[in-house]
């Protein structure tokens, strides 16, 4: 899987097709948890959430981890454009599958449609991996699709969401071909949905988890 073909035009093609419905669904939890110390990022892509969360919370030290070197040179020079280019952030190009978080270190975990790409098997492996980095008493942001409850926005959201596995499958190579709820993982891995709200006719969701 690699973003780096798509990266320099990801912003554009969401703000055609999406407008800011997904930035808002990244954001829609921010203000609800409690301040982060060491915050661990994954997919963050080119650096929208980034700027948000620094622009709250400072003084946090954050950790982005993404596959695409592309993608971190866009959100580098993001930040750099926000006048954020001091902001204590360390970004790591790994896959991440393979990469292994310092254990206990991190009190807010964020991952803004990033667990949508990945096969049932392989998010079995790697929320348990992702966890093993969270300190005790963690927090997690989850921002993704879903399948919308009933009726038309139903059938909406399933042709959307196939369309769009269709078209990242193709441009990334991404492993995963449909939605797989990451909720019973979360849970298994020690934490607990404090809230949820959905977007766009129930085909986005933001959840905040807490150990």
């Amino acid at each position: 899987m690699s973003f780096d073909r798509l990266a320099p035009h990801y912003r554009w093609i969401e703000a055609l097709f999406a407008g800011e419905r997904l930035q808002r669904c990244r954001t829609a939890l921010l203000d609800a948890i409690s301040p982060p110390r060491n915050v661990l990022i994954y997919g963050e892509g080119n650096g929208r959430f980034l700027v948000e969360l620094l622009r709250r919370f400072p003084h946090t030290q954050t950790t982005v981890v993404d596959s695409s070197g592309t993608m971190i040179d866009l959100a580098r020079m993001r930040l750099k454009r926000e006048g954020l280019a001091d902001a204590k952030v360390q970004f790591i190009q790994a896959d991440a599958l393979v990469w292994q978080p310092q254990t206990s270190s991190f009190d807010l975990i964020v991952t803004c449609f990033f667990l949508d790409c990945f096969r049932e098997d392989q998010l079995q492996q790697l929320i348990p991996v992702i966890a093993g980095g969270a300190t005790s008493d963690a927090q997690w942001l989850v921002a993704d699709f879903q399948i919308a409850s009933s009726g038309l926005r139903r059938w909406r959201s399933r042709m959307i969401v196939g369309l769009l596995y269709v078209f990242f499958r193709f441009a990334t190579r991404l492993p995963g071909w449909r939605l797989i709820d990451p909720a019973p993982c979360l849970r298994a891995a020690g934490f607990t949905c404090e809230q949820q709200t959905e977007h766009d006719h129930g085909m986005l969701y933001s959840s905040w988890w807490a150990r």
